[in-house]
Order: C-alpha cells, then structure tokens, then sequence
C-alpha cells in the first residue's frame, strides 16, 4: 500500500487499533483509593518485557522480580553516594527525613488493618536517603524520586522548599503515593505495550510511513499517551499524598504552600527536576486546595 493511497485519517486509525487495543484490555485494573483504571500486567499474572532494539529483551517475571532488581539497584546507588560523600547519614535532618517516611508509611499499614483489608504496600521494604547533588552547573539538586517497593531518595536542594516536616510529608506523600499506586509498573507496562505494538505495526502496510516518518509517530506516542499519562499518574500521586498525610495526622494545608514555593524557585532559578512532564504548579496548588476538604471528610489519622 502506497503513501498516496492511504488518507491521513486511516494512517491515525491504524495506529490507534493497533496499540492501543492492546492498552485497553487490561484495564480492569484498580488503584486503590482513586479506583482509576490501570495498566498493570502484573495484576494478570502477565510479564512485563521491554524489547532492547534487536537484543536480548528486558523480562520482569512479576512484581517480586521487579522489586528484586530495584533491590540491588538502590543498594548500589546508595553506596556509591557513600563512596563519594554525598549521602547524607546521621544528622537531624536525615533522621527527620526517615521518621517521616515510616511513619507514613506504617499509617498506610495501620489504615488498612482498621479497615480489616490487605494493606497495598505491607510487603514493601521501605527506605529513605538524603542526598546532597549538584547539577551540571554546580547547583543543589531539587528533586526528590521512588522507585518500586518504596525506594525513595531525597535531595538536600529540596530541602529549604519543603522547609518543615508538614513540607517533608507533602513531598513524601507524594513519592510514597508512586510506589503505592505502581506508577513505574504502569510505565512499564505502557512501555512494553507501545514497543511489542509498534514492531507489529512495522510489519504491517503502516510500517514503511513510520519508517519514513518516525519523529511524527514519535510525537503521537510522547504526546498523545506518555505525557498525558504521566500527568495523569503526578495528580493522583497529589491526590493520595494528601491522604496519607491525613491518615498520618500532618497539616494538609502545607501542601499547597510547597507548591507555591517550588513555583517561586522555578522562576527565580534553575527549573526543578521534580516538575519534569509534570502538571504546571498553579493547577497542583489549585487541584490541592480543591481535594482538601474531600480527604479530611473522606479519611482519618490512625
């Protein structure tokens, strides 16, 4: 089939059907507390394989392998911040930092054994560091990152905007909230079924226009699923944070006063890492100041 004889319209429709059916079929899949639909093969017994450009694919067998993995790459990442003095141990605001997250977290736990139900995160071997990074430019850091089974990292740049440990919670929350609702296995999954779904299409009469055409089918999958996805996952990561703050006994309020003061740093200085592909700060703190009164009504500190 030639360019000529294929519309615009059907060379969109093509790609639609062909990835994403295959996004819409597991999508029964629920993340507690938002009970939004999820991607998640995991939740079917389903790996998650990530091809690697004609060699051997990436496979996670399961959420026990993925955790594993993450296991040993955070362990590495925190002796290496040790070997080069960076990590930050045994201070007040280190030690701050690490009862924060436990005790968010333990609340998730103790939530949901009042509620007599399964806690989502009670197999999670939860950790928490403090990093003090410079950028390329020789600036501080200001970000803050989890990764699967409650790996999460601070940096000390963020520190000064989160400013007290109302603040610290906030940002907590929200990193807590990602491993929580499994947003990098939901990633993951995207991933694995745009990649497996775009090889298909490669064979197919659609594959020569993509071959043609890539950066345009490129800026329909960034555009049209990964970002708006990914901004997606930030709300709710926003949404559950205020809850555990409040199943935590933290002033939810503070929240929306970090924002505001992300949102002034951002124009006064560099950009913050941890605003990238994320909704602008003006509808975070518009969006926090709506959800506060449905979290205290919908939820209670343990």
């Amino acid at each position: 089939m030639s360019y000529k004889k294929l519309s615009r319209r059907n060379f969109f429709y093509g790609i639609f059907c062909s990835t994403c059916s295959a996004l819409i079929l597991p999508s029964c899949a629920e993340v507690p507390i938002t009970k939004r639909k999820q991607l998640n093969f995991y939740r079917y017994n389903l790996p998650i394989i990530i091809p690697t450009g004609g060699g051997i694919p990436q496979i996670y067998r399961n959420e026990e392998h993925l955790n594993q993995v993450i296991e040993k790459q955070y362990a590495k990442f925190i002796n290496d911040a040790r070997s080069r003095n960076i990590l930050i141990e045994n201070t007040d605001e280190s030690r701050e930092l690490k009862e924060i997250g436990y005790h968010l977290s333990n609340s998730i736990n103790k939530y949901y054994n009042q509620l007599s139900e399964p806690s989502p995160v009670k197999n999670f071997n939860w950790e928490f560091s403090l990093i003090d990074a410079k950028d390329n430019n020789g600036n501080p850091i200001k970000n803050a990152w989890c990764m699967p089974g409650g790996k999460i990292a601070f940096y000390s740049g963020i520190m000064p905007i989160a400013k007290n440990s109302d603040g610290i919670a906030s940002i907590m929350g929200h990193e807590i909230a990602h491993a929580f609702a499994r947003h990098t296995v939901e990633k993951l999954t995207q991933h694995s079924v745009v990649s497996l779904g775009t090889q298909g299409i490669l064979k197919t009469d659609y594959g020569n226009i993509i071959a043609q055409n890539p950066n345009i089918y490129n800026r329909i999958l960034k555009f049209g699923i990964m970002l708006p996805f990914s901004r997606a996952m930030e709300s709710e990561a926003d949404y559950m944070g205020l809850a555990f703050m409040k199943m935590s006994g933290f002033n939810l309020n503070e929240s929306a006063e970090v924002w505001k003061r992300m949102m002034k740093n951002s124009e006064s200085g560099p950009s913050l890492e941890f605003m990238s592909s994320h909704p602008s700060s003006k509808n975070r703190i518009n969006n926090i100041n709506n959800w506060i009164q449905e979290i205290e009504k919908d939820y209670y500190t343990v």
